[in-house]
């Protein structure tokens, strides 16, 4: 019997001081876990007041950034692309007038311009998530000179050219430290005013 009280006092003891080491390990490990120091984030905006393109716009962009560094930075690249830019009318003829007689309409934005962009922001107060941004790009469009017949009255395409034209500007935009909603503003030569919403993980 004192046998049988000993033997489960010990066990007793055992159990307990492995139930401690392991309670302890598991609060060992949590702490060394490294603390998360990147974000990947998207979004998806548009807007269209300003900007050398004239036209309603449409972006998609995602990128990364630092949380918890003395210095938190932002890296990004988007898609912008014009909604509506086309000045063209309806039956364009893809080919000059086939005669002397027509009224030259000057040159007319055909279809949709369509870029690329980087972003490299800031955070200028420390663990705050307020990010202040500049990008630099490009976009391509296609223009025409546009022709009337004076005959028939049909649309000719005199002459096409595709342009590629410079991007650039900046903005803030407020990317999370904790939580998975972010926002930002920007404004481009290009697209001029936009907004975006996206999600960070």
């Amino acid at each position: 019997m004192i046998y049988r009280r000993a033997r489960n006092r010990i066990l007793l003891i055992v159990s307990f001081t492995l139930l401690l080491i392991c309670v302890s390990t598991g609060v060992g490990l949590a702490e060394d876990q490294p603390v998360k120091t990147l974000k990947g984030y998207v979004t998806f905006g548009g807007g269209g007041s300003g900007g050398d393109a004239k036209a309603t716009n449409m972006r998609l962009e995602g990128g990364v950034y630092s949380v918890n560094k003395t210095v938190n930075v932002l890296f990004g690249l988007g898609i912008p692309f014009t909604v509506n830019r086309d000045e063209t009318p309806s039956g364009l003829l893809d080919y000059p007038v086939p005669h002397n007689h027509f009224t030259d309409l000057g040159t007319k934005r055909k279809g949709e311009e369509v870029g690329l962009y980087g972003k490299f922001g800031i955070a200028p107060i420390k663990n705050f998530g307020l990010f202040l941004f500049g990008i630099g790009g490009f976009t391509t469009g296609r223009e025409i000179d546009l022709a009337q017949s004076n005959i028939t009255g049909w649309y000719y395409t005199q002459e096409e050219t595709t342009k590629t034209y410079g991007l650039y500007g900046g903005g803030i935009g407020y990317f999370p430290l904790q939580g998975h909603f972010t926002v930002h503003a920007q404004y481009d030569n290009r697209m001029g005013i936009t907004g975006s919403l996206g999600f960070a993980w």
